[in-house]
Parts: C-alpha cells; structure tokens; sequence
C-alpha cells in the first residue's frame, strides 16, 4: 500500500472540534444561521489562532508523553535539575488549590519540590500583576501540600522577550526588578481574603522565583531531540515519534 498523509493526532483533534461546531445539536446547542465562520476552513483558521486550543494541545501532549519529558524540559528552561515525579494539574486547579479564581495558570507542574508553571502567549501581553498571580499560585500550592517549594516561571512565546510584556521589560532581570517593588499588600488586597496573611511568604516566593522564557521555535528544537530513532522499531518508540511530531507540525502550522 503507498506511504499517504494520514495527519497528526492534533489534526484528529481539530476534527473532533469541527465536528460539533456544524452539528452542535450533539452538545443541545442550536447552530448560529449568521455565523462568519461558515466554511471548514474558516474554521480550523480560526481554531489554529487561538490560544487555548494550543494550551490543550500541550496539556494533551504532557499527559501522553512520558513523564521523564517533564523533568527534561524543567532542567533545559531552569537550568537546575528536577528529579521527582511532577504532577499535571488540569482545569480542577480552582478547586484542588481553593484558588476563588483567582489565576488560571497555562500549565502547571508539581512535585514534592518543586512548583513549576508556564504562561503560554501568542498574542497577548503579560505584565507584573499576572507573575504575582503565578507567585501567589504557588503559595496556594505550598498551603494545599504544606510543604515549601522551589518556585518557578517560565514564558513560553514568540520573538524577542522584551515584546511578550506590556512594560517591555529588556531582560529577565528588569522583570526581577520590578517584582521587588511591588506593592504586595495592594495586590493581596485584591486577591481572596483567605491568601491576605500570607504577605511574608510571598514576597519570599517573589525573591526566590526561578524565571526563564523560550520561544515556540525552540520548544520544537528541543522537543525534536527527544525523538526516538527511526531504528528503534518497538511500538512505545513509533508511538512517541508521532505524539512529538504531532505538535512540533502544530507549533509550525501556527508558523509561532
């Protein structure tokens, strides 16, 4: 039988969502008879633009792929090592870490160490109060488990660093500055009452916040490393060469 493109696992996906998009009577949904997005094309466009289908794309791809990935890409962003297990959180973060609404994080990974999190953008920009958020994630996540952690952030963007913050910070550094002069009570005065006596913690958490930013492009570089030889023929090996392959085309395919 000839070799033909059969697509990834995330252009399955993309079909799945397309699907109910023109029969939405599946979900107890009437269609929009007015709807702008009126052709398949128009469609996966439009879903390849946004950001949260590509968050789910991630989440989807870390829950498939081996959980070492995890503490592979952690050491590449931080430049430390991570050794235990990490942990995945999905959209039960709210009510897992009581958080009131309070932030909704992108990605986050916990061990019995470490808090790692990572801000996905695309098109928005982030600013200093969304580092608190994450910040003040962390401290959700030290009073669930009750124990302190090692605490980090990662950006996950496009272009120079400076473009993915509203300030224009120059450098990661910059962005360390303006956290040590931000008013913590002002900023806990506008969070759930519950995280209000937790002033001094956060401010360590702060201080201490490992920060890192790597763009889309070189996530696919290093994602690509970690692809299985084309002589390995066991099934686990062919089984990760497409997951990986599968969001590297999607990474490409939003050309980020």
């Amino acid at each position: 039988m000839k070799e033909s493109s059969e697509g990834s696992w995330v252009d399955c996906r993309y079909e799945a969502l397309e699907f109910f998009y023109w029969e939405p009577q599946h979900l107890g949904r009437k269609k929009y008879v007015d709807a702008t997005l009126n052709t398949a094309a128009k469609v996966r466009n439009h879903l390849r633009k946004m950001e949260v289908t590509l968050n789910q794309d991630l989440q989807q791809f870390f829950r498939l792929a081996p959980r070492s990935l995890r503490l592979t890409l952690m050491g590449r962003l931080f430049g430390e090592s991570f050794t235990s297990p990490m942990k995945l959180f999905g959209r039960d973060v709210d009510q897992e870490l009581a958080l009131d609404g309070s932030t909704q994080p992108d990605l986050l990974f916990v061990s019995d160490e470490d808090v790692a999190s990572v801000e996905m953008k695309i098109g928005s920009k982030a600013n200093v109060d969304q580092v608190l958020k994450y910040a003040l994630l962390g401290l959700a996540v030290e009073r669930r488990y009750g124990e302190r952690s090692r605490h980090c952030l990662a950006f996950l963007g496009t272009g120079d660093f400076k473009k993915q913050f509203e300030e224009r910070f120059q450098s990661l550094d910059k962005l360390k500055e303006a956290l040590s002069q931000a008013d913590f009570h002002e900023f806990l005065g506008r969070m759930p009452k519950r995280f209000r006596d937790g002033e001094a913690r956060l401010r360590q958490i702060v201080v201490n916040l490992r920060l890192s930013y790597i763009t889309y492009e070189e996530l696919a570089s290093d994602l690509l490393q970690q692809v299985p030889e084309e002589s390995d023929p066991s099934l686990g090996a062919e089984v990760y060469r497409r997951l990986i392959l599968g969001i590297v085309d999607e990474i490409e395919e939003r050309r980020l």
